[in-house]
């Protein structure tokens, strides 16, 4: 069987969106990979933060830039430029950003990234959205967007 590179090209993939406050580029989507494997680059503001919460897929998170507070469980660390950390599938975690902006790679399988583009809309260009605070009809979407996605949040965000 003879295997081949293909090297991933800039916009083969919708893959500038605007999530919340969060610019995502994809770089790998699912569909361009056998094993389901994608590969999503997140810049976020300042404060930024996922409330505690799991999934049925494992998450890998890259630090591009910045610094990053991580609860797994009842640890807690920070991380930044050029660590990493992986989170096994069912394990409670969350983060918040905690330097002026920062970017990450998160690499997954599964429906993560599915939940990325019900909720996104096409970015205008490669920088932060608009920061508003989203509504409780927003809230109320995210969370039942994610419930259908494999993701349940069980607590408030991290400090």
């Amino acid at each position: 069987m003879t295997k081949h590179v293909i090297a991933a090209q800039p916009g083969t993939a919708p893959s500038s969106l605007w999530f919340m406050n969060v610019h995502i580029r994809v770089h790998l989507a699912k569909s361009e990979s056998a094993a389901g494997v994608s590969m999503i680059e997140h810049l976020m503001p300042e404060g930024f933060n996922i409330p505690l919460h799991f999934h049925d897929e494992d998450e890998t998170f890259f630090i591009l830039e910045g610094r990053f507070r991580f609860r797994l469980g009842e640890t807690r660390l920070e991380l930044g430029a050029g660590q990493s950390i992986h989170v096994l599938a069912g394990t409670v975690h969350a983060f918040r950003v905690a330097s002026e902006t920062g970017r990450f790679l998160t690499v997954t399988t599964g429906r993560f990234e599915d939940m990325i583009r019900v909720l996104s809309r096409p970015a205008p260009s490669a920088t932060l959205p608009p920061q508003t605070p989203l509504t409780s009809e927003e809230t109320d979407r995210l969370v039942a967007v994610c419930a259908a996605h494999g993701i349940e949040f069980v607590g408030p965000p991290i400090d």
